[in-house]
């Protein structure tokens, strides 16, 4: 009988030792770099409806092409290869915003435009709503040279993610090692941009300058850190 508890407590110690040797402490580390953005990418465009598809879709090029001109051209100043169809698009609307039903086409073309100086961003949408544009979608601010700064986050991830290890074998009253034995990055850089709709009667009015504030611009990077801990 004495043989066979002594048995059994070598097994339960073997096993609990096991156990213990496959510990890990794994935690997610944050980065963040908050910077002044210095670009602009501005959605914009023009939405034509009728019945006649050939002559609404002949009005929407006149006027997109008018206003790539007006952005394109010497008082514009916007590089061509800065000016992107983002989306263009002709349907039949069988019912008008109020449920009525209707026969009209709808045809629509956005441009994705880049603006490198950001102080010139309300104007190029004052440009672009005087040249013709009736409708204004997305704003948002970005860095141009985003490499450097994305590096620094995945750093700044990587040092919080040892931190908050260290934190937690403290806590627990276990020494880690040197060096984690696993760094993984988590989701790819992204940003926090400053998102902006406008009524596009407000902007077309000539009444005021558009002024847009781009604050500043979040980059930020996640890792998952984990380290073996022998006991």
């Amino acid at each position: 009988m004495k043989k066979l508890l002594i048995l059994i407590l070598a097994l339960c110690v073997a096993v609990c030792s096991a156990a213990l040797a496959d510990t890990e402490i794994t935690v997610q580390g944050t980065g963040v770099i908050r910077t002044a953005p210095d670009i602009a990418v501005i959605s914009l465009g023009v939405e034509e409806s009728g019945e006649d598809v050939a002559a609404i879709q002949s009005q929407l090029n006149a006027r997109i092409n008018a206003i790539i001109a007006a952005l394109t051209g010497e008082a514009g100043g916007i590089a061509e290869e800065d000016v992107q169809t983002g989306n263009y698009s002709i349907y039949r609307r069988y019912y008008d915003d109020y449920g009525n039903p209707t026969k009209d086409y709808v045809a629509s073309c956005m441009l994705n435009v880049t603006v490198r100086d950001i102080e010139k961003a309300g104007g190029v949408i004052d440009a672009a709503f005087a040249a013709g544009a009736n409708t204004l979608g997305n704003v948002s601010f970005s860095v141009d040279d985003d490499g450097t700064l994305a590096d620094r986050a995945l750093e700044l991830a990587v040092e919080d993610g040892m931190h908050r290890a260290q934190v937690i074998a403290g806590a627990a009253g276990v020494q880690l090692p040197a060096c984690p034995s696993r760094v993984s990055e988590g989701a790819e850089v992204s940003y926090v941009t400053f998102n902006s709709m406008a009524r596009s009667e407000d902007v077309a009015s000539g009444k005021t300058a558009t002024k847009l504030m781009g604050g500043s611009v979040e980059i930020s990077a996640t890792v998952t850190v984990t380290y073996d801990v022998d006991d």
